[in-house]
């Protein structure tokens, strides 16, 4: 979403260690701010190596409501090789599946207790390999059912680059290197710090209604500390967004700011949280009644749980996630403005919340949000917060009042670390067809 020159992101990294938004499309971490499989829908996620060594990488799939993990496991990509991922539905929750041949540890499509995976040949000799998402991590939860895993975001965390002698095309080795061999006593063995150049694609798809939208991915780059080996065994829940450098420069409309948060015990996520940061972020509105257009707003909180895990919240946010209750608290206020395509507006339109919801007009609640302007949800999504949308066509503009502590240098950064897209679907008689947007933002920041 933030919109870095990538000269900029070049050098930040390689003159010293702070995070930054490539605006290449290329870094050391990819976020994927939307997966759903509700209403019949797919999802289709591709990590792709853009460059000429090896690289271990964390896949991590996060549900919809405080970002619980789903589902992670460890892939091994060769030099210039794609991982071509789709999620789909399995006894009313998500999963992974794929035809592809790249390493991953465990192996995909096995068992695993109550979610175990499945194997199937297909016509054309390939193997379908399908591994089911999780509930383990929210089952204490009130609300906690499988269901929380049909919608969610995706992250992708290089844990390093892999040297030439360990052939990762080779399955059974790699394998072998975590069973009984290396890497089950040092995981850093013949893997060092990661160098980024990941890249990532994404698409939704919805076969019965024949149409698709893309997804905007996020790269971040310089997030790894120097030197520093991220490369973690599978099901550790290790190498997270909350471990990288504690500085980041970003784009605060007027000039680049570095923000420092090195002294602070949460200084990696303020750092990661900073750099993803939105004041406010606006996007275009299609509900043509004549076109029988839709749109849907997608706003994904990647990082809220490191912030509201504990029993109070940390700056930026102000609402601890609450286990105990059916819906959810940890609610953020948002201030929406609309705007026809003539400049008129109008502020705070529309009920803002579903109606079950015990949040405040304005507030946006989970990990993922859809939001939808229109009677129906463009990316079919049930629980799509419902805002009227006073024009036929136009934009709408969120702003945050959020603020982040004060980094090392008295700097603060106002809003929240948000990433998302709009996605619009027209319905032409039998025939209908999406198109995407990611949002545009702008970040504040005061102080020296």
């Amino acid at each position: 979403m933030k919109l870095l020159a990538a000269a900029v992101a070049s050098a930040s990294m390689t003159v010293s260690a702070q995070q930054v938004i490539n605006n290449e499309g290329t870094g050391q971490v990819l976020l994927y701010p939307f997966y759903s499989v509700e209403s019949g829908s797919n999802t289709y996620i591709h990590v792709a190596n853009t460059t000429g060594a090896s690289k271990a990488v964390k896949i991590r799939f996060s549900e919809g409501r405080n970002g619980q993990v789903a589902l992670e496991f460890n892939a091994y990509l060769g030099p210039y090789d794609v991982f071509p991922m789709a999620v789909g539905s399995v006894e009313g929750g998500g999963a992974v599946l794929t035809t592809d041949g790249t390493c991953t540890v465990p192996e995909l499509g096995t068992a695993n207790g109550d979610y175990s995976g499945s194997q199937s040949e297909l016509a054309d000799g390939s193997v379908l390999r399908n591994q089911p998402f999780l509930p383990y991590l929210y089952a204490d939860d009130v609300s906690n059912s499988i269901g929380r895993t049909q919608l969610g975001f995706v992250e992708v965390i290089e844990m390093g680059e892999v040297d030439s002698s360990v052939d990762v095309s080779k399955c059974a080795d790699v394998r072998k290197l975590w069973a009984s061999g290396a890497w089950s006593t040092d995981s850093s063995t013949k893997v060092t710090a990661p160098t980024g150049g990941l890249a990532g694609t994404a698409m939704f798809i919805n076969p019965s209604l024949a149409y698709s939208v893309s997804i905007d991915v996020t790269a971040i780059d310089g997030w790894a500390k120097p030197l520093t080996n991220y490369h973690t065994g599978p099901g550790t829940l290790g190498t997270n967004l909350d471990e990288g450098v504690k500085k980041a420069t970003i784009w605060d409309g007027d000039e680049y700011v570095t923000v420092d948060y090195t002294s602070q015990s949460m200084g990696s996520a303020m750092a990661t949280g900073a750099v993803l940061s939105a004041r406010q972020f606006s996007n275009e509105v299609q509900i043509e009644s004549g076109l029988a257009a839709e749109t849907d707003f997608v706003v994904t909180q990647p990082l809220a749980k490191f912030y509201t895990s504990s029993t109070t919240a940390t700056a930026p946010y102000t609402k601890a996630y609450d286990a105990t209750k059916a819906a959810n608290v940890a609610c953020e206020s948002f201030k929406l403005t609309q705007f026809d395509r003539a400049s008129g507006s109008s502020v705070g339109a529309g009920t803002f919340v579903p109606a079950t919801s015990n949040g405040t007009a304005g507030d946006l609640c989970d990990a993922v949000s859809v939001i939808k302007f229109d009677t129906n949800s463009a990316l079919l999504v049930d629980g799509a917060v419902p805002v009227g949308f006073q024009f036929q066509n136009g934009q709408a503009r969120f702003v945050s009042e959020n603020s982040f502590v004060a980094d090392d240098n008295g700097v603060t950064v106002q809003g929240l670390p948000v990433i998302g897209f709009a996605a619009t679907r027209i319905v032409n008689g039998p025939m209908s067809y999406g198109y995407s947007a990611p949002h545009a933002s702008m970040t504040v920041t005061s102080g020296t």
